[in-house]
């Protein structure tokens, strides 16, 4: 099925100019604009493509749907969308799969060392025990569905063969995102009027149903795993987004404020917001969330900080998409561009809403 996979060609480099999206690109330079952004969008696993080299070492049984469900990719177009609506948003695309490198992970000291130590416990799950891959994901193999996506090496050279691919890979994609988040950042900082709002938000999207071996996207999370009906606001945070034994990554009162304006512009009522907006449950924030907030945090102020918005994927998905992908099948729909359009046209609204409304 490879045939079918997304690649990027062999040996592209990308530039930092292709990863960054503002409302007047092609018509003004960010530095020109940057004083009025108050929202930088982060998507580390917006791209589910990966590297061509990479595709001897792909498992043959992998379909794009298996692909694309690996990956949070309905984020690239929402992100671009978010954008291009609002012009205080500046968005920054990871280009690669978290098959090379997830973005929203450590930047992991041995790579291929976690991922040989991946493999070693999948072994160990496999045959019945109970485990966890965390601290060992910043390369993950396999799906959410516990599917083979990279193949394990054979021999010493192989594994060395894989791990210079991944780590050459990465430097080319991966690396430049990182790069990209940290220099806009700075430039934001720069050009900030002051006591001016910024938020750094980590954009994800993922569905409440696990995949099927058919295909078919229809086996459910357990419950404490599953998604609101829209989305979940992580700030490290308990579930009213206030401080649980660790320093927030945003203030609470400003999460709060953040999922109110977003509710309304949804057009949502507040009983209604509250079931379909949730606060820390089941995601509190990874990496980039941390991050980002370590490095807001010494500013002090309540509305500057970083959060994870991880959106039900099912709410970004059209009728016609997600009833294909809970029958089976191999393929994954184009993401309807009208409907993520008008998302993106409300958290724009939603934006304009946060900056006339005093914090």
């Amino acid at each position: 099925m490879s045939k079918d996979l997304l690649w990027i060609e062999a040996g592209r480099r990308f530039r930092p100019e292709e990863l960054v999206f503002w409302q007047a690109r092609g018509r003004q330079a960010l530095s020109e604009v940057a004083e009025g952004v108050d929202t930088l969008v982060l998507g580390p696993h917006a791209s589910a493509a990966f590297p061509a080299e990479l595709r001897p070492h792909v498992s043959p049984a992998l379909s794009r749907r298996k692909q694309c469900d690996y990956s949070d990719c309905l984020t690239a177009p929402l992100g671009r969308a978010w954008a291009a609506a609002d012009a205080g948003v500046v968005y920054i695309e990871n280009p690669a799969s978290r098959l090379v490198q997830d973005a929203n992970r450590a930047p992991p000291a041995d790579a291929l060392g976690g991922l040989q130590e991946f493999f070693r416990r999948l072994h160990r799950q496999r045959a019945g025990e109970s485990l966890s891959f965390g601290g060992v994901d910043a390369i993950r193999p396999i799906t959410f569905s516990g599917e083979d996506v990279l193949l394990e090496p054979g021999s010493p050279a192989q594994w060395q063969a894989l791990g210079e691919l991944l780590r050459d890979a990465a430097e080319r994609s991966v690396a430049v995102y990182r790069a990209c988040c940290e220099q806009v950042l700075e430039l934001l900082l720069e050009k900030r009027p002051p006591g001016a709002p910024l938020r750094v938000i980590s954009l994800h999207d993922t569905m409440n149903t696990k995949m099927r071996a058919d295909g078919a996207i229809v086996v459910e999370r357990p419950a404490e795993d599953r998604l609101p009906d829209w989305m979940n606001l992580g700030n490290r945070g308990n579930e009213q987004g206030d401080e649980a034994g660790e320093p927030l990554s945003l203030s609470g009162a400003e999460l709060r404020r953040i999922a109110r304006a977003w509710g309304q512009a949804l057009g949502l009522g507040e009983a209604e917001s509250q079931q379909a907006i949730r606060l820390n449950k089941p995601y509190k924030g990874a990496y980039e969330t941390q991050h980002f907030g370590a490095l807001l945090r010494p500013l002090g102020q309540p509305q500057v900080g970083a959060l994870q918005l991880e959106f039900r994927r099912e709410a970004l998905l059209d009728a016609a998409a997600l009833a294909r992908l809970q029958a089976p099948g191999q393929d994954w729909p184009e993401p309807a561009g009208e409907h993520l359009q008008g998302i993106a046209a409300a958290l724009a609204r939603a934006g304009q809403a946060l900056r006339r409304e005093p914090a």
